[in-house]
């Protein structure tokens, strides 16, 4: 008697555990909107967005209105790294190039990110649902193969309330930025890079390498899953013209 008591007792727990669960899925439900924020328009709008973003910071190695730039055909190649004495290696210009590129790369959506999330609750409510939303804040985070947006916004939609959104882009910038800091390292210690020998480790990417009369070399790289470019300059161990490498000048 006292066994089949204690099954009875697991069972009616079970029970009362079961029904705590679907009351939460059901009524409560989970404050992450991410699933539903696609039908709504908006993830895909905030995707567009980050992806042109990192498109356009590409080019420019990480910052929106980069100061210290080399021409070269027709571009502007941001320096990571420069010195404008003969002999010596270059001074890393960007010693934590990943951290700027998330920074830069919050300020440039900012807006846009705002817009989407405006145009999502603005449909809602066309739609004829009554929308409530507070101040919008959010991070971005550049992780191996991703770009993840997490977007913190209370929104009262109908009688369901969230406050986060997660957006997840697939991009190749993260590795990107890892080998651009290798090459930048490399520039700086040696005068140089060996891009053949990265390519040996990343063959996902190909890296040209451009050497400038003046010194300057030009490096970009690009995946060739994505087509992603990260193009940027280096001024390093530059020699004077018709200096002998033999001993004599």
């Amino acid at each position: 008697m006292e066994k089949k008591g204690q099954v009875t007792i697991f069972i009616i727990l079970g029970i009362v555990i079961i029904s705590a669960v679907l009351v939460f899925f059901l009524w409560a439900q989970p404050v992450y909107f991410s699933d539903r924020a696609g039908n709504l328009g908006f993830e895909g709008c905030v995707k567009d967005v980050v992806e042109r973003g990192i498109s356009e910071l590409e080019g420019k190695a990480g910052f929106i209105n980069p100061d210290f730039t080399y021409p070269y055909q027709g571009k502007k190649f941001t320096y990571l790294c420069y010195t404008e004495d003969y002999y010596v290696t270059c001074t890393v210009q960007v010693p934590f190039l990943k951290n700027v590129f998330d920074e830069q790369l919050k300020l440039l959506i900012r807006e846009e990110v705002d817009a989407c999330y405006d145009s999502s609750l603005e449909s809602l409510r066309d739609q004829g649902y009554s929308v409530t939303s507070g101040a919008v804040d959010y991070n971005v985070e550049i992780e191996p193969g991703i770009v993840r947006v997490e977007i913190s916004a209370p929104t009262n939609i109908g009688d369901q309330s969230f406050t986060r959104f997660n957006v997840r882009v697939n991009s190749p910038i993260y590795e990107m930025l890892m080998i651009s800091t290798s090459i930048v390292q490399s520039e700086a210690r040696f005068g140089d890079s060996d891009v053949s020998e990265l390519m040996i480790y990343y063959p996902e990417y190909f890296i040209a390498k451009t050497k400038r009369g003046e010194g300057t070399t030009v490096y970009v790289l690009e995946s060739k899953t994505f087509g992603n470019e990260f193009s940027f300059a280096s001024r390093s161990l530059v020699w004077p013209a018709g200096f002998d490498l033999g001993g004599g000048a």
